[in-house]
């Protein structure tokens, strides 16, 4: 349809016709977005292991209580536009300009509704000292709402490089820098909600500067149409996943405690560090890249399944080191104060693959515009977190991480039968993609357990040195495996990334390689 005189389109470096090579731009991007969630974890693992020694248990699960809240309003703040605006297939000015004001409005409308209601939710959750954090951690709503369409607009432009290097200064200042100075100092709970206030402004300032678009504030009727009807259904569907994510938290708070709290969100945060690395930066470059082939079937097809396959030879083999590691790594990063953590975290680390994976069927669905058949299973998903959670509480910590368990491999196989059918992928091609993963986790597992139980019954290593060694040794007899080059090994779509992931890197480094066939 042409446009009228009144619309405008706006300038974007995405044109109506699909990139000649677009499996390069999603390669670069998940380099680019790699690096940067590989600077975040580091920094968030160091700031980790020194918080973990200077604050307490129920210092992070006040904080924790506190954020509850806010991602749950952040939610509606972030969601009113930015996905939207990647997703539209043609943008105007006036989109961005509609935008951009509700964001601000959402934002600030946000703010005041979480201060008024602060002194409830410390009520509820009998912790009177909860308002002033809960206060505090509000500011990060309308500091977010500044910089949505900027994040937006670079997404939308799969400018990945300036995404990494923002998310790496904001997390590498406002935790690894302002938290711990603050920690240090003796803040107390306060280096947390320090560390995420100076985090979100840092975001902000960088994305502004780095993506200036108008800042008209100006509301046109079709444009905000078209952004809440897309906007609408993503917001269901993510308040659901929201439910499903933090409502164990819920839960523990409710029922456990802070201290408890504070235990368990170790335990998830640390299981989940991969589902960030892996699934998130594939979700951030997948979402953007499919939304621009929505109508090529065949080939998100065989994306789809490729990405599955690279996060099942990822996760699986990383869930077996860490069910046999467990113990050290929570000495290592957290110290012997949190011995608690280890039982659930060896539960949840059983869902690695479950809670990494589903982020690319969630992506997929996201970009062929599925969001109302998407909500449902978010809000399944949340029943079964909430419900198993409140039965498995009777049996503490342990009890809930297995509802948890449970939830995600039901959530997995539900977005995954969502996927599956609207690329017109069988199942059996969908589980086959799964076969080198577990192939290649238990050829991680038997040198692992080996190496492990020699390490600290013989030679009565203390945990940083079984850590090391039982990481070391195993990656040797992988390496020795991977230089071999079984076919058996990797699979076939194992191979192919690989293949492409070297074809790349040589291009990038000025070799000649093989041209890139296929469309990610």
């Amino acid at each position: 349809m042409p446009l009228s005189g009144g619309e405008r389109p706006i300038a974007t470096s995405v044109s109506a016709e699909p990139p000649p090579n677009r499996t390069e731009q999603a390669f670069a991007g998940w380099l680019w977005l790699s690096s940067g969630a590989v600077v975040q974890g580091l920094v968030t693992v160091g700031s980790l292991a020194v918080l973990a020694r200077l604050l307490s248990p129920a210092d992070f699960g006040a904080v924790s209580a506190g954020m509850l809240v806010v991602n749950l309003v952040s939610i509606v703040s972030q969601g009113l536009v930015g996905p939207a605006l990647v997703q539209h297939p043609r943008l105007r000015l006036e989109h961005v300009h509609t935008g951009f004001a509700i964001s601000l409005l959402g934002g600030a409308v946000l703010f005041g509704a979480l201060w008024v209601v602060a002194p409830a939710v410390g009520l509820v959750l009998h912790f009177a000292g909860l308002v002033a954090v809960l206060r505090a951690l509000a500011w990060m709503l309308p500091l977010q709402s500044l910089g949505a369409v900027a994040d937006a607009l670079l997404r939308r432009d799969l400018e990945y490089g300036p995404l990494a290097r923002i998310r790496m200064v904001s997390y590498a200042i406002g935790y690894g820098a302002i938290g711990v100075t603050v920690a240090v100092l003796g803040g107390g709970l306060w280096a947390l909600v320090a560390a995420n206030l100076g985090q979100v402004s840092l975001n902000t300032i960088l994305l502004l500067k780095r993506k200036r678009h108008s800042k008209l504030i100006r509301i046109s009727r079709r444009e905000l149409g078209e952004l809440v009807s897309f906007a609408g259904g993503f917001c269901l569907g993510k308040v659901g996943n929201y439910a499903a994510t933090e409502g164990d938290y819920l839960v523990t708070v409710k029922w456990l405690g802070l201290t408890a709290l504070g235990l368990y969100e170790r335990a998830y945060q640390l299981m989940a560090m991969p589902a960030i690395l892996v699934g998130q930066v594939l979700d951030d470059v997948l979402f953007p890249a499919m939304a621009q082939i929505q109508t090529q079937r065949d080939s998100i097809a065989n994306a789809y399944r490729r990405c599955v396959a690279a996060v099942a030879l990822f996760a699986l083999p990383l869930s077996a080191l860490v069910l046999i590691l467990a113990p050290e790594i929570v000495n290592v990063l957290l110290g012997p104060k949190w011995d608690q953590v280890v039982p659930p975290f060896r539960v949840l680390a059983l869902g690695t693959l479950f809670r990494t994976s589903y982020k690319i069927s969630d992506s997929l669905t996201r970009a062929l515009g599925a969001v109302y058949q998407r909500a449902w299973r978010q809000w399944t998903y949340a029943g079964l977190v909430v419900g198993g959670g409140i039965i498995g509480q009777q049996w503490g910590l342990q009890g809930v991480a297995a509802a948890v368990l449970l939830a995600l491999i039901v959530n997995f196989l539900l977005t995954a039968h969502l996927a599956t059918r609207l690329v017109s992928l069988s199942w059996a091609d969908y589980f086959r993609a799964h076969v080198a993963g577990a192939r290649a986790a238990a050829l991680v597992a038997f040198p692992g357990l080996v190496i492990a139980t020699v390490t600290r019954t013989v030679l009565g290593l203390p945990s940083a040195g079984v850590l090391l060694v039982t990481l070391v040794g195993t990656g040797l007899v992988v390496a020795a495996l991977l230089t071999a080059n079984p076919p058996w090994l990797l699979g076939a779509d194992g191979q192919y990334l690989v293949r492409e992931g070297a074809a790349f890197v040589r291009r990038r480094v000025g070799r000649s390689g093989p041209p890139v066939r296929g469309v990610i």
